[in-house]
């Protein structure tokens, strides 16, 4: 089926201080596995790891830029449907870095920003040549797609396809959101854009034209209208 989820991770704040920012509450319900909308579990390094399925970010930059005041986040997100994968890193407030994979765009298609962590270049590396060997062997795998998730995994020990080390039980809390209604606007506004960036120019530019258009055809109507009314 695939993976489609976004994910949080903070070090420097306590997990009740991230959740009252970020307008989250603890049910007190647990799981093995992240598998509620929205859950959340302390990892054995410190991080506290935040898991939001079927969304592109557990919150928005604005939320981001002032939950990492005073601590550093790092962020992922898959949609394997699509094969789309992003990480970023946060600190004091500022984005320091991100690292986005979108093969819709082209199959080694890699956007990155800011100062990247070290181990970056060995990741891409690593990918980099297992891509390689599966396009000359003529398979159809994206190894590129692997790159943002390893990065953000090797920062933060989480990744969305593995067990954590050293974790058992029902380490995973269920959280309520309390601001659902934000929420929901923030993630179709995302799924616009996504699938907005996802066309080919000629297709944007071809819809924009339509769009001007139509607003041209709507405005005459309107004055042709109130020109009859009052003549």
């Amino acid at each position: 089926m695939g993976y489609s989820l976004s994910w949080l991770a903070v070090k420097g704040k306590s997990p009740q201080a991230v959740r009252v920012e970020l307008g989250f509450r603890a049910t007190g319900e647990h799981e093995k596995m992240p598998d509620s909308d929205l859950s959340a579990a302390e990892l054995p390094n410190g991080w506290y790891l935040i898991v939001s399925n079927h969304t592109e970010q557990v919150a928005p930059d604005d939320a981001l830029q002032r939950l990492s005041s005073g601590c550093e986040a790092v962020t992922g997100f898959v949609e394997e449907h699509v094969m789309v994968s992003s990480a970023s890193g946060w600190k004091d407030g500022q984005r320091c870095w991100s690292v986005i994979h979108d093969s819709q765009k082209r199959r080694d298609s890699l956007e990155t920003q800011g100062q990247l962590p070290p181990m970056f270049e060995s990741i891409l590396e690593k990918f980099r040549l297992k891509q390689k060997e599966a396009d000359i062997r003529k398979r159809g795998v994206d190894f590129i797609f692997e790159v943002p998730v390893e990065l953000a995994g090797t920062l933060v020990g989480y990744r969305h396809d593995r067990d954590v080390p050293g974790m058992s039980g029902e380490p995973f809390e269920v959280l309520a959101n309390d601001n659902p209604i934000a929420a929901v606007a923030d993630s179709r506004l995302q799924r616009l854009d996504q699938k907005w960036m996802a066309l080919a120019g000629w297709q944007r530019g071809v819809i924009g034209a339509l769009i001007v258009i139509g607003a041209l055809f709507i405005i005459i109507c309107a004055i042709t209208f109130f020109v009859m009314l009052f003549d």
